[in-house]
């Protein structure tokens, strides 16, 4: 699926494969389909991002990422490091400011952060006040991708620490991006409830990720969330052999990454009113739990989580519950805001991988997803039952 993102169809697919489980079960819909679509514009690399330091070759995802917005640029052209002595030294300042850098990418990484006298200075090389081509970040730990709207002013480029030893004198780029129109789909259905079906449990989860950048940096997103679809899925076999006292909506959200877009449109245009939902569970993040999981919304709701960690603590399902305040970081923020009650659920391991090329199936530890799943399954049979 190509990283479920804007190449290849990825997100369609992922959708049409979401669409398929939920009519293998026989889930209702509300209307004709269980599609409910919207359109918006990003930015996309499905072409060539080749990048060459002097003489030395790098590789997409592994050496380094463009920042998620950064335009199409192709030619060779100087690199020069911005350290303390050039603004802080008066006649190496002055010779800087009066340089052009058109044809020029500044590495950064020795101001940033550090104390420098000059810090107007700083915050003009920063924000690329001098015009050069592009900056150039050198010392990362972690190469972290993202999801962009449009494109931003100027290529910015970010190299893992240790990616080349010795300092580059020029920088060789043939990049490609572009900014296309998406229509893509929230996927929802339901089990109607046996005792009260006006009235709605909502489980949900994004299905999308950050796709793919160039020919061969894939962006998986096994964790996030590939995992919590596989929850979601899970649940939604288990409640159709078993249907609940509420009617439980399943929706699968797209494009979260690029900034909560598909719950956004849902709770603008929702498809039956929100104020039938009694609770909402956001899924995220489902592949580990050797460290528990995390409740986000839990001081908004005390009772309700107060709950979930007495079942867990008779239960023994995972090692500890956490509260976690209001939160804009998934697909339950919205629904909160408008009054739904909805809490954001995800587990906690030693897993280090995060938007990023590492982030696949077989790096998952699903260490307490069966454990996640009983303790969700009783706790939504509960809910239903006490509420």
């Amino acid at each position: 699926m190509a990283g479920r993102g804007y190449v290849k169809k990825g997100m369609q697919k992922a959708a049409d494969y979401i669409q398929s489980e939920y009519k293998k079960q026989g889930l209702q819909t509300f209307g004709l389909t269980y599609f409910q679509s919207f359109g918006y514009q990003a930015v996309s690399f499905p072409h060539r991002v080749e990048v060459k330091l002097d003489d030395k070759d790098m590789i997409a995802g592994e050496d380094f990422i463009v920042s998620p917005g950064c335009p199409t640029i192709v030619g060779v052209f100087n690199v020069v490091v911005v350290d303390s002595a050039t603004l802080d030294n008066p006649n190496d300042f002055k010779t800087f400011e009066t340089t052009s850098f058109y044809k020029t990418f500044l590495i950064v990484d020795e101001i940033k952060g550090k104390n420098i006298q000059n810090q107007s200075a700083v915050q003009k090389v920063l924000s690329n006040g001098y015009k050069a081509k592009g900056l150039i970040f050198t010392n990362q730990e972690k190469l972290t991708w993202g999801v962009a709207l449009e494109w931003e002013k100027y290529p910015i480029l970010y190299f893992k620490k240790g990616a080349f030893d010795v300092r580059p004198y020029s920088i060789r780029l043939n990049i490609e991006s572009q900014v296309n129109d998406y229509e893509v789909n929230n996927v929802i259905g339901y089990v109607k409830g046996t005792q009260y079906p006006d009235s709605f449990v909502v489980i949900t989860a994004h299905y999308d990720h950050l796709g793919m950048l160039g020919h061969y940096a894939q962006f998986s997103g096994a964790n996030d969330n590939s995992s919590g679809v596989a929850m979601m899925l899970d649940l939604m076999r288990e409640i159709k052999k078993k249907p609940l006292p509420y009617s439980v909506v399943f929706i699968a959200f797209a494009a979260e990454e690029a900034g909560l877009l598909g719950s956004v449109y849902y709770t603008q245009l929702p498809l039956f009113p929100l104020s039938q939902i009694s609770l909402l569970i956001n899924l995220d993040m489902m592949g580990t739990g050797d460290k528990g999981m995390t409740v986000v919304n839990a001081t908004l709701f005390p009772k309700e989580f107060q709950d979930i960690q007495l079942l867990n603590l008779n239960k023994d399902y995972l090692p500890v519950i956490q509260s976690r305040g209001k939160a804009a970081n998934s697909d339950h923020y919205y629904f909160a805001e408008k009054g739904v009650k909805a809490f954001f659920f995800y587990l906690m391991g030693e897993y280090k991988y995060y938007h990023d090329i590492y982030d696949t199936p077989e790096a998952l530890t699903f260490s307490k997803y069966k454990e996640a799943f009983l303790l969700i399954h009783d706790f939504l049979h509960e809910y239903c039952s006490c509420y």
